[in-house]
């Protein structure tokens, strides 16, 4: 069996997705504002082998009917949460091996200045940073930054030109060989090698210089999860590790054959992009024990809070729609990864899942050896190369895999037993550089295709 991709998934703040289970006596989420609780999180996945940790984030917060329910503060539902891509650099020092991916958005962030802190974060880590590109669909967020909200297909319109510009300035403003360093001659840089951007796009322009010199990996590796066929586009087209969202195996499996086909379609090699998907589990010495675990987790799940939850994830309130229509009858500007995800459900279906599972793809219950073959089987039935490990409980559902999961998927071949050296590139593709076939290769000095 092929060693899986092993994500963390993590929110700087008090819920994750399973709303209400902050108040679980072994949850210690509540410590998210204290550093130590994240360097101690990120040195456990370390010993677990994990590849990454994860940090999702979003500006916004629940809002219906342009009001955001008491449920959300009783509750913690996305308020209050603090900035993830600030925690990068401690977590960093703390860890050798450790990768991070943190989400910015390409609709509400400006392209120059993304681009310097993920630089930034590139050199501070050494190589182990990586973007997760985001459309960010939230009226809430839309008004927080006094804009219009912009419409589903015309924010991937604006995320490529965004990714258009970092290109430019990651992969064309210095070039190779172009920092010197040299205190005998006094010469930092050569500056034959250093040549300006200029960028006329459709939402953004730039003339001038990259500030930045290059950092071990120029570009961070990009993460796209986007569920919609211009999502699915967007992904072929740019991402290295893209998350994908299923129920079951066969609707994974459709998803990572269509788009290992889309990025051949886009001239890309196939298999330059790593599919993963969300994964939960809970293990006991007996799966009976690992099921009334699991009752005992999801006991905590407020209903009230998942469905504004839910609503301000797609702008679709659950409760206002017919139970008995089908959902692919739904229609939204807002995210579709929640929405597509359900088109073969009814509504009344969609929310009993949502409201048992949260944004969850899989939960395995079982011994570690059982959960083990479960996953492997997994893997085969899917074609997926990993998973991003969604906890009920932090630190202790880290904790139950780590020690008791990891040794058995270890034993399949499924779990390295040592990390490599590297950058987070090299250790899932080899090269700590975006291959020639990937549209940011364009753009380096020799091959410009113009502004």
């Amino acid at each position: 069996m092929k060693q899986i991709i092993l994500g963390a998934f993590e929110i700087n703040g008090v819920n994750l997705t399973s709303q209400g289970v902050w108040a679980h006596p072994d949850q210690h989420t509540h410590r998210y504002k204290d550093l130590s609780y994240w360097i101690e999180l990120a040195r456990l996945l370390e010993r677990g082998f994990f590849d990454f940790l994860f940090l999702a984030d979003s500006y916004g917060y629940p809002s219906l009917g342009g009001e955001t329910p008491e449920v959300a503060f009783r509750q913690a539902v996305e308020i209050p949460k603090n900035d993830p891509m600030l925690l990068i650099p401690a977590l960093a020092a703390a860890t050798e091996h450790l990768s991070f991916a943190v989400t910015s958005s390409s609709t509400f962030e400006q392209p120059y200045a993304n681009a310097r802190r993920f630089a930034t974060l590139d050199h501070l880590t050494g190589g182990r940073i990586a973007w997760n590109v985001v459309t960010t669909s939230s009226a809430v967020v839309a008004d927080l930054f006094g804009r219009e909200p912009v419409a589903h297909d015309e924010r991937y319109a604006m995320a490529q030109d965004f990714l258009t510009l970092s290109y430019k300035l990651l992969e064309g403003s210095w070039e190779d060989g172009s920092v010197l360093a040299d205190k005998a001659a006094r010469r930092y840089a050569d500056p034959a090698k250093i040549h300006q951007v200029v960028h006329e796009g459709p939402y953004y322009r730039s003339t001038g210089y990259f500030n930045c010199e290059p950092s071990p990996q120029r570009v961070p590796v990009l993460v796209q999860a986007g569920a919609s066929a211009t999502g699915r586009a967007f992904a072929a087209a740019n991402a290295e590790l893209v998350f994908l969202q299923g129920k079951d195996a066969p609707m994974l499996r459709e998803q990572v054959a269509d788009l290992r086909r889309r990025a051949g379609e886009q001239g890309r090699d196939p298999d330059s992009v790593k599919t993963i998907s969300g994964l939960s589990v809970v293990t006991a010495p007996t799966r009976e024990e690992a099921e009334r675990k699991l009752d005992d987790y999801l006991s905590y799940v407020d209903p009230e809070a998942a469905r504004v939850y839910y609503a301000s994830m797609t702008g679709i309130d659950l409760a206002a729609l017919d139970p008995d229509a089908h959902f692919s009858t739904v229609r939204t500007e807002g995210g579709r990864t929640q929405v597509e995800r359900y088109k073969d459900s009814t509504v009344r279906e969609a929310t009993a899942d949502f409201l048992r599972r949260g944004m969850r793809e899989f939960i395995l219950t079982g011994t570690p050896q059982e959960l083990a073959e479960e996953i492997g089987r997994l893997v085969e039935d899917t074609g997926l190369d990993g998973f991003n490990y969604t906890p009920f409980v932090s630190p202790g559902s880290y904790a139950d895999l780590v020690d008791d999961v990891i040794p058995e998927l270890q034993k399949l071949g499924l779990v390295r037993e040592n990390y490599g050296r590297g950058t987070f590139r090299e250790r899932l593709f080899g090269s700590a550089h975006l291959p020639a076939d990937h549209p940011a290769a364009q753009f380096r000095p020799g091959r410009e295709a113009g502004a």
